[in-house]
C-alpha cells in the first residue's frame, strides 16, 4: 500500500490523502484548504493527480475541511462512489450545497467591486450544480459494516466521537491493519458518544490539531460563558459567536439552554443566524441513534436544541434587521473561522464598537479572519474594507470537538497492545505535531513521523 499525504500535512485544513493498492487509487478525504485567500485558491483548484483515475473516496466526516473539495473533484472527472455514514451524508448534503452557494454569492459581491475597478473577475471553485451532481455519488455504510472500496482492501467505519456521523476508518489488506483517525473527538462531551477504540493496529494515522494543548473542562468553560454573558448584560453588548454550523452550534445551544433555565439569560435573546446551522440541527433531530445516553434521555422528554429565549433566524431580511437591534443579545452565526457567511456582515456592523463582545469558540486556521481577530489584530480586512477591532475578544477553547494532547496520547496507549509499528501525525500545525510526537514517543516508545505535503510512504 502506497500512501501520499497531500493535504492537512503540517497544517490543519484541506485534508487529502492518496492511497494506491495494486494499481488502484482511492482517497481518504477531499477537503477544502482554508487560509489566506490567494493561497487557498491555488491549493484548492489544483490536484496532484488525475481525478478520473480515482476509484473511490472514503470520507471520515462532513466538515468542509474534509469534504469541501469533493464537487471540484467531480467537476474535474471523478465518477466513483463516495463512502460515508448516513449521518455524514445528510450533513454533507447541506454543507456542500451551502459551500457552493456561498462561493457563488461571495464571488458575485467580489466581482462587482472588481468590475468597478476594471480588475479581472473570478469564477467559483464549483457551483450548486456541481455540488448536486456530487451528492448523487454518495454511498452510505453504517458503523461496523465492512465494505470493499477497491479489490483487496476492506474498510470499516467506527464512531470517532467528533461530530454526528464522524468515523475513525479501519483499512485491512494482506493481514495488515491501518487506522485513520479522521478528526478524533473528546470523551465525556455532550450530545454524541465517546470515540471508539480499536486494537491490533499496525499503523495509525492520527490528527494533531491540539497536539500540544489541553482543553479546559466542560464545566469550567460553561462558567466562563456565564461570566461573559453577565458582563454583556451590564454593558448592553452584542455578543457575536462565530460558530461552525455542525456540532459547535448545537453544543452552544445546549449550553445556553442550561444558562437560560438557571436564569442567566433573562432578557438576553439568542439568535442562531445561520440557515445551514438550522438545517443541520434538524439533521441532529433525525439521528438520535448517534447521541450519548444523557442526550438521548433528554431527547425523549424534550427538544435539547430549543428553549423559549432562542430564535432561529429564518431569512436574510431578519438577519439584516439584527444589525439595527440594541443589545444585550447573543448572535451565533457561521462561518466558524469568519471566512464567509453571515458572521462577516455582523462583524462589519459590530467590530468597531467597544461595548460589543466577540467570543472565539474554536480553532482558527492561520490566515483566516478569525485567527487575526483571535490574535488581537488592531485592524482587519473584511470584503476589501478595513475595520478597527474595538470589540472585546474572548477565547473559550473548552468547546472544541477535537481530542486534546492528553486525549491523543491516551488514545495511542489504548490502541497500542504491542502490535503498533508507527504513527503518522497529520492535520495539525507543525508546533502542535512536534509536541505530540515527543509525548507519544516518550510515553509509548513508538516511532512517530510528521509527513510533509507530498510525502509518500509504502506500508
Amino acid at each position: 500500500m502506497d500512501i501520499t499525504f497531500i493535504g492537512a500535512a503540517r497544517t490543519v485544513t484541506g485534508s487529502l490523502h492518496l492511497f494506491e493498492y495494486n494499481g488502484q487509487k482511492f482517497l481518504l478525504e477531499c477537503g477544502l484548504y482554508q487560509g489566506h485567500r490567494e493561497e487557498a485558491e491555488r491549493i484548492n483548484r489544483t490536484f496532484p493527480f488525475k481525478p478520473k483515475d480515482i476509484k473511490a473516496v472514503i470520507l471520515s466526516h462532513a466538515h468542509i475541511d474534509h469534504s469541501g473539495n469533493l464537487p471540484n473533484l467531480v467537476k474535474r472527472g471523478f465518477t466513483g462512489p463516495i463512502y460515508c455514514t448516513s449521518a455524514t451524508k445528510d450533513i454533507a448534503s447541506l454543507l456542500l450545497l451551502d459551500s457552493a452557494k456561498i462561493q457563488e454569492y461571495d464571488l458575485e459581491y467580489f466581482n462587482k467591486k472588481q468590475k468597478k475597478k476594471g480588475l479581472p473577475l473570478k469564477e467559483p471553485l464549483y457551483t450548486v450544480a456541481d455540488a448536486e451532481k456530487t451528492l448523487k455519488q454518495f454511498s452510505t455504510v453504517e458503523y461496523k459494516n465492512t465494505f470493499e472500496p477497491v479489490n483487496g482492501v476492506k474498510v470499516t467505519f467506527y464512531d470517532a466521537g467528533h461530530i454526528l456521523g464522524s468515523s475513525v476508518i479501519l483499512l485491512e489488506y494482506e493481514g495488515k491493519r491501518i487506522l485513520f483517525s479522521g478528526d478524533l473527538g473528546r470523551k465525556d462531551m455532550p450530545i454524541i458518544k465517546d470515540p471508539a477504540v480499536l486494537y491490533d493496529i499496525d499503523y495509525l494515522i492520527l490528527e494533531s490539531t491540539y497536539g500540544g494543548r489541553t482543553h479546559k473542562s466542560f464545566e469550567g468553560m460553561t462558567e466562563e460563558f456565564r461570566d461573559i454573558i453577565k458582563q454583556g448584560k451590564r454593558k448592553g453588548s452584542k455578543i457575536l459567536i462565530p460558530a461552525f454550523a455542525v456540532e459547535r452550534t448545537q453544543l452552544l445551544v445546549t449550553i445556553l439552554k442550561n444558562l437560560y433555565d438557571e436564569g442567566t439569560l433573562k432578557d438576553v435573546p439568542v439568535y442562531v443566524d445561520s440557515p445551514l446551522a438550522t438545517n443541520v440541527t434538524d439533521v441532529f433531530r433525525r439521528h438520535p441513534e448517534c447521541f450519548d445516553k444523557e442526550t438521548f434521555k433528554i431527547f425523549t422528554d424534550s427538544d435539547p436544541f430549543n428553549f423559549a429565549g432562542l430564535n432561529y433566524v429564518k431569512n436574510t431580511e431578519e438577519s439584516k434587521s439584527l444589525n439595527a437591534h440594541q443589545g444585550p443579545m447573543i448572535i451565533i452565526s457561521a462561518s466558524g473561522m469568519c471566512e464567509g457567511g453571515r458572521i462577516t456582515h455582523h462583524l462589519i456592523h459590530s467590530i468597531e464598537n467597544a461595548d460589543n463582545i466577540i467570543i472565539i469558540s474554536g480553532f482558527q486556521a492561520r490566515g483566516t479572519l478569525g485567527r487575526k481577530i483571535l490574535e488581537k489584530a488592531k485592524k482587519v480586512w473584511i470584503f476589501n474594507d478595513k475595520y478597527e477591532v474595538r470589540a472585546k475578544v474572548y477565547f473559550i477553547g473548552g468547546l472544541s470537538a477535537h481530542a486534546d494532547s492528553k486525549d491523543l496520547v491516551d488514545y495511542v496507549k489504548k490502541t497500542n497492545n504491542g502490535r503498533l509499528k508507527k504513527v503518522y501525525l497529520i492535520h495539525g500545525d507543525i508546533e502542535e505535531a512536534i509536541a505530540l510526537q515527543g509525548n507519544i514517543e516518550s510515553m509509548n516508545n513508538i516511532d512517530v513521523d510528521i509527513p510533509q505535503s507530498m510525502t509518500q510512504v509504502s506500508i
